[in-house]
């Protein structure tokens, strides 16, 4: 007779646990009716993470009947800016949005301007995964990757600007995987590409699904990657010889597996982050949203909550020595060329400028993250520049990206 009432009593209790999780699921719902929820996209529209951005909040709609749901750009300082403002707003589950996960490095070197936390964040979910590899050029003798670790000269490798992901892990392997290195900014997109046919830069590192662009235009080989996606290709993992190497190949797998990544503000509610996360994997997994992605040739391998959460910690509680190497990695001082001359052409909102000096031409690229732009003295939007004014470039490569433009209106 106990027995019985024993098993009566846990089947009631089970029911209660199942009713009253039920019932905060319909207190989040019915919270979300009628409000607007806003989801930050730390870039200025266009480009990946824009793409993501809307494509996910275009699908969540159904599985939100009643909530109006808006995507704002809110661009700078490399998604710093956004990712604060993400981090810092009301923790009422109205505020979410994305920014790269390059803000890890960030986090761990304390770089200036950070104000966020990411291992307290109310993470979501995530989109992709997108394994950071090595890609040599077919003109490079190098072969293997014990290929790079013999060689005799140093190993030019072409990244986008100074700080960049590409640019940071290209010096955390060079230091820790015994390979002679050399780190060349200026090289972005199809700048990188013209520079392996031209002879300039030997490989790089950079993400799977845009070296896979790359091998389009121009034959290489991938000799190394940080993750488990291509077969016959070595981990990072297992070509580490060092404690601080093995390290360093975990934190970069691991950074691999969180591509586009959505998180709120520390703190939010349990039924309201609950139901955004079931929202969020609804709208993910969704045949409609899967087919679009499909159409724009982009990839979705996701992760959902908690997982996501403990990927972020992972990579942010870094061993003492790693966090030393990026810190001296982040100081380095490269020699910089100077140029003045006047502004001759505008492209693409300001992307893009050509500046004529003592009767050459030149091509100046302008991140919108990595390039600090001044007009008389003020900050101001690469947008704002215009054909007449006198700009001084500092750069890393002359006709590459700009790493200050100063100019006078």
């Amino acid at each position: 007779m106990l027995k019985n009432v024993s098993i009566s009593v846990l089947v009631l209790g089970a029911l209660g646990s199942a009713a009253m999780a039920d019932a905060r699921a319909q207190d989040a719902a019915d919270y979300y009716q009628g409000k607007t929820l806003t989801y930050i996209v730390s870039t200025g529209p266009g480009g990946g993470a824009d793409f993501y951005g809307r494509l996910v909040t275009r699908h969540m709609k159904p599985f939100m009947p009643g909530t109006t749901i808006i995507v704002r750009n809110v661009p700078g300082a490399g998604h710093i800016i956004g990712a604060n403002k993400i981090y810092h707003s009301k923790p009422n589950g109205l505020t979410i949005g994305s920014f790269t996960t390059g803000l890890t490095y960030a986090q761990i070197v304390e770089r200036r301007g950070v104000k966020f936390d990411l291992r307290k964040m109310s993470w979501i979910g995530k989109a992709d995964a997108d394994p950071r590899v090595i890609f040599m050029s077919a003109k490079s003798p190098y072969r293997t990757f014990e290929d790079m670790r013999n060689s005799k000269r140093p190993i030019q490798f072409g990244t986008s600007g100074v700080g960049s992901g590409a640019y940071n892990e290209a010096y955390m392997i060079a230091h820790t995987f015994g390979v002679p290195i050399k780190v060349l900014p200026g090289y972005s997109g199809g700048e990188r590409v013209m520079g392996m046919l031209r002879g300039e830069i030997d490989g790089h590192i950079l993400g799977l699904s845009s070296t896979m662009v790359v091998m389009g235009k121009h034959q290489g080989t991938i000799v190394l990657q940080f993750g488990d996606s291509i077969k016959g290709v070595p981990r990072g993992a297992e070509v580490a010889q060092t404690p601080t190497a093995k390290a360093v190949a975990k934190m970069m797998a691991r950074q691999a597996q969180i591509s586009r990544f959505v998180a709120g503000p520390p703190k939010l509610p349990a039924d309201r982050l609950a139901l955004l996360r079931a929202v969020y994997k609804k709208a993910i997994n969704s045949k409609a949203l899967r087919a679009e992605a499909k159409t724009a040739k982009r990839t979705i391998n996701p992760g959902f909550g908690e997982d996501v959460a403990r990927m972020v910690r992972d990579i942010i509680n870094q061993p003492p020595e790693v966090v030393a190497l990026l810190k001296k990695i982040t100081s380095i001082k490269l020699a910089m060329f100077t140029s003045l001359g006047k502004i001759t052409k505008v492209e693409r909102k300001g992307r893009r400028i050509r500046i004529s000096e003592k009767g050459k031409e030149y091509k100046v690229k302008i991140s919108r993250s990595r390039t600090a732009v001044t007009i008389g003295g003020k900050t101001a939007p690469r947008k704002k520049l215009k054909v007449g004014m006198t700009c001084k470039i500092t750069w890393p490569k002359i006709n590459g990206e700009a790493k200050n433009v100063d100019c006078k209106s």
